[in-house]
């Protein structure tokens, strides 16, 4: 017996040795080279194409686009543009040319967001993100100067969350906070659900002082019309107007307060069956035109993620979750995925449990285009990284369901495109197809002001001076693929969850 249990003791000490040396070794082994951009092509034109005036909401055929370092140098119909010398023309006949698309609702993901996400914004025509994600600040401001300086394949990153407030102590413990971030600018607050009343009004009256913005999760305990007077300046997630609307709202919030400040402890979750499916069948709309009405006087703007609740009511579906662009997806993320689609389902797998979660994805989806139709500004997001919201290819999912919501595809796009550059007040250089203006552009195989989904139809991305085609994108697409499977950067993210 002793012999046995030694030579399993032996047996097992070899295997652990062979496994953490081959951990260690693929830990060590280098990263893949992140993407650079293509030399720049300049001057070039793109003629012949149909452009889509996002302001006027029309289609305009027949016109050339005259791009030099970066920016769009002239419009107008092919017959009567005059093309700069040795000016590389592209025949775009039957094509459709829109502005690159933002994300307001990004996240980065991990620190080898080079390897594993920023080549899938560019491949999926999104050329700014407002990123709301946890990498560390330095980290973002390095990843936005490389892109900027052509050094590395990505996004800008228009505004980032400089700090994530969860949860809060003391009026002077924010004041600090706030102290803090002077520098950060274009930084920007993120709250989330858990902060109490009190402390987030001192958070954002003395963000305000020092002219810094406060956006994010509405405060659970916190009445969405009191943030929007205080100045929050775009609620997260479909679920504002549902939690927001209805005769229970206000018991709801005290629920949650009397839970974060401590005075109860209540377990499990607070939102069950019932008080979603009140949510639904009580909705208010005196309620909801009061919140919309406070909303369009405060200019508080509004980023649904409905392709968030749409994961909420479609986790039980499995062609939902076998969808081909997992194999972007790093195998770690795709694991995590599938349990939090899991924990979706294990919530409440009763019949009337999931009927409830997809009536909450489908009201939510309503009373956006309700908040449209009030005047609420709406910007696309997608949560970017979150569990089935894919890098850069999920804006095009977004717009379908901003569609699906009761907007045009012209209104959608609008949403993507000019409501971000006013959110920015960049709207002189972004969001739109003019002589002036940064050309940021897709150029599409199918129009999509007859059909939204047609904005993934990409031909070519034009981003920084640079034109990638279909095959580059495709390339862009594969290189991460690969990465997504690769057992070294797996390794790799092991061991900086470990060692961080």
């Amino acid at each position: 017996m002793k012999r046995l249990l030694k030579r399993i003791f032996l047996g097992a000490l070899i295997f652990f040795a062979i496994f953490f040396a081959v951990f260690f070794i693929l830990v060590a082994l280098p990263v893949p080279a992140p993407l650079i951009p293509n030399k720049t092509l300049t001057p070039f034109a793109i003629t012949n194409v149909s452009v889509i005036d996002i302001e006027a909401g029309s289609l305009i055929p027949g016109q050339t686009v005259v791009i030099e370092k970066g920016q769009i140098t002239n419009v107008g119909p092919t017959a009567s543009i005059i093309m700069p010398e040795n000016a590389i023309q592209i025949d775009a006949t039957g094509k459709f040319l829109i502005p690159g698309l933002w994300d307001m609702h990004a996240h980065l993901g991990t620190k080898m967001s080079p390897q594993l996400t920023l080549p899938l914004f560019i491949a999926g025509g999104v050329t700014n993100i407002r990123e709301l994600g946890g990498v560390s600040l330095d980290y973002k401001r390095g990843i936005h100067q490389k892109i900027l300086s052509g050094a590395l394949i990505g996004p800008r990153l228009m505004g980032y969350a400089s700090a994530f407030v969860a949860s809060l102590d003391s009026r002077d413990q924010a004041v600090e906070l706030v102290t803090d971030l002077i520098d950060s600018k274009p930084g920007f607050i993120k709250v989330y659900n858990q902060l109490l009343p009190e402390y987030y009004f001192s958070l954002i009256e003395e963000a305000k002082k020092q002219g810094i913005t406060v956006l994010g999760h509405k405060p659970r305990a916190v009445s969405a019309i009191d943030g929007a007077n205080a100045g929050h300046k775009s609620f997260e997630h479909a679920r504002l107007f549902l939690f927001e609307c209805y005769p229970g709202a206000s018991q709801l919030r005290e629920r949650y307060r009397a839970r974060y400040s401590g005075e109860v402890s209540m377990g499990g979750r607070i939102i069950q069956t019932s008080d979603r499916r009140e949510m639904i069948d009580n909705h208010s709309p005196d309620l909801f035109d009061e919140l919309a009405t406070v909303m369009v006087e405060n200019g508080t703007w509004f980023v649904p993620t409905h392709i968030t609740r749409k994961m909420d009511a479609f986790a039980d579906n499995e062609a939902y979750r076998q969808d081909a662009r997992l194999s972007y997806i790093q195998v770690l993320q795709r694991y995590k995925w599938n349990s939090d689609a899991d924990g979706m389902i294990e919530q409440d797998p009763s019949p009337e449990g999931r009927k409830a979660f997809m009536d909450f994805y489908l009201k939510g989806l309503e009373l956006t285009g309700k908040a449209h139709r009030a005047g609420v500004k709406i910007l696309a997001g997608t949560d970017a990284n979150d569990t089935y919201c894919f890098p850069g290819l999920g804006i095009h999912d977004e717009l379908q369901e901003l569609v699906k919501a009761g907007l045009t595809p012209i209104e959608a796009l609008k949403t993507a495109t000019l409501n971000p550059a006013e959110y920015f007040g960049v709207s002189a250089d972004y969001g739109s197809i003019a002589s002036g203006k940064v050309a940021d552009l897709m150029l599409l195989d199918a129009n999509p002001l007859e059909n939204i989904s047609n904005t993934a139809k990409i031909d070519k991305v034009i981003f920084n001076g640079n034109v990638y085609t279909r095959k580059e994108l495709d390339n862009m697409l594969a290189y991460v693929a690969g990465n997504a499977s690769s057992l070294s950067i797996s390794c790799k993210l092991i061991w900086q969850e470990i060692s961080e």
